[in-house]
């Protein structure tokens, strides 16, 4: 009996000591290879960018003006006869999550990525469809800039820009919604 005991002792610690050492093997070959790299494509937003409302052109048109005043964005065109506003301002960070969806700033191996920079431009065109009856369309365009950093040397914890991209941003669709109902509303 104490034979057959050893024996299966002797058998679990040989077997244990191969399972480690599988498992330690596992571990650094995983722990040394490549991230796999996944894409997700995103589902398209459906975004409402025109309405027509029952008001007349002069309201609308008014209500339009007043918006931009009262949210301090700079209007850059402004043409009665067209019926188009149009800005470019910088957007605030906290401004910035909400209505645009932009690439993201994360930390690698070898240095870190920053987001900055938010500009959006957009344009607000109203257009008298009858005397009672307007047509407003919102046109957002929002952009930002990409920043990658390198550490300065590989024990150092100092970054240097390696490269400075601008890139196109996605509207998320708030700033467009917003716009349209505030002139719907008409305050």
């Amino acid at each position: 009996m104490v034979s057959i005991l050893f024996t299966f002792k002797l058998f679990v610690m040989k077997n244990s000591i191969k399972l480690l050492t599988a498992a330690l093997f596992y571990l650094i070959l995983v722990g040394c290879s490549q991230p796999k790299q996944v894409t997700v494509q995103e589902v398209p937003r459906v975004i409402e960018k025109e309405r027509v409302i029952s008001k007349p052109f002069d309201a609308v048109w008014q209500t339009s003006i007043e918006w931009f005043a009262t949210h301090n964005t700079p209007i850059k065109i402004l043409d009665r006869a067209s019926g188009l506003i149009s800005t470019e301002y910088s957007v605030s960070i906290g401004d910035a999550y909400r209505y645009m969806s932009c690439a993201s700033g994360n930390s690698t191996f070898s240095g870190k990525v920053e987001v900055g920079n938010y500009t959006g431009n957009f344009n607000v065109l109203v257009k008298k469809l009858a005397d009672n009856s307007t047509k407003i369309s919102v046109n957002v365009f929002f952009g930002c800039t990409v920043n990658k950093f390198k550490y300065k040397n590989i024990l150092s914890s100092e970054y240097v820009l390696e490269s400075s991209t601008r890139v196109n941003c996605t509207s998320t669709g708030l700033l467009e919604k917003e716009i349209l109902n505030y002139l719907e509303a008409g305050n």
